[in-house]
């Protein structure tokens, strides 16, 4: 993982969206879905005329993402 910011700890704020491989689990593809569906924050750092750049992705923003999803604990069946 690329740390693009940091607030001075080892945790980036900002991640770029890896060419390969996955980021916090998901795939290249399903991270951009996210950001099409406006789940996740996402910044598209361009330099003036380029039509390319570097997609940057709020990690906090995904992993609150993932959060949402947890499944909460079953109770353990009696005799377990």
């Amino acid at each position: 993982m690329d740390a693009m910011m940091n607030d001075g700890s080892l945790n980036p704020i900002w991640v770029r969206i890896p060419a390969r491989g996955k980021l916090e689990g998901f795939s290249r593809s399903m991270i951009y879905n996210l950001i099409a569906a406006g789940v996740i924050k996402s910044a598209s750092i361009k330099q003036p005329g380029k039509l390319t750049g570097i997609r940057l992705v709020h990690i906090s923003s995904l992993r609150a993402y993932i959060e949402k999803h947890v499944a909460p604990e079953q109770p353990a069946a009696a005799g377990e």
